[in-house]
This record gives structure tokens, sequence and C-alpha cells, in this order.
């Protein structure tokens, strides 16, 4: 679900308690919820910045994610779409910094997930 950008459609209950969700995370947790975390996008840059082409000789760098009771599985996505399109060359490392998260998938899961 979600590949190529592509929106998630909810119904009935799920739909419901999608609205019910969306109060207290600004946002539809539920589809986010089902979208895949590899999920495949469609280049979105002008056609002009396609046509670049940069050097394979740059510095590698850290990517800095900062947040405060980010649902997780955008967090995830946002963390593997870091790792699945940045060459690893130039990808140093990703930091990850909880500005005090509060909500038990963050606090709970979160951990014990970037250990593996």
């Amino acid at each position: 679900l979600g590949d190529g950008g592509n929106g998630i459609h909810l119904s009935g209950e799920e739909k419901t308690r999608a609205d019910d969700i969306q109060k207290k995370w600004a946002f539809n947790k539920v589809a986010s919820d089902k979208i895949s975390l590899w999920r495949t996008l469609t280049d979105k840059r002008m056609p002009e910045c396609q046509l670049i082409n940069y050097s394979d000789n740059l510095p590698s760098s850290s990517v800095i994610i900062i947040f405060n009771n980010e649902a997780l599985s955008a967090l995830l996505r946002t963390v593997w779409s870091v790792l699945d399109r940045t060459p690893s060359h130039l990808l140093h490392e990703i930091i990850l910094v909880d500005d005090a998260s509060d909500q038990s998938e963050i606090t709970d899961i979160l951990p014990d997930y970037v250990k593996y």
C-alpha cells in the first residue's frame, strides 16, 4: 500500500477509527500504519533538477532526525527512506533525537527496534 506515493483509502469502521485517532495525532495514523516502511516513491523533482549529475566524490554526511511523539510508522518510514535512497558511501550515520516523547510506541518499541 502507498507505493508510488498513492493514497490509502479507508472505509467503514476503519475510517471511523482513523477519524477518532486523527484528533490525537493530527494526521491519519491508521493509514500511515498500513503503508509499507519500504514503499516506492516517484521522483518529484523538477525535470531540470533530475538532469543534474552529481560527483560520486562527495563527503559522507550525517542525517539528524529530531522528533517528539511521532507515530512510529512515520518515523521508521523516514529512517528507511534515508537508508534506501542514500548511496551508502555518502551516509555516515543517522542520528535520532527524541525530544521528550511520552508515547509508548516511541519510548518502549523504538529502542528495541533500533538495536536490530
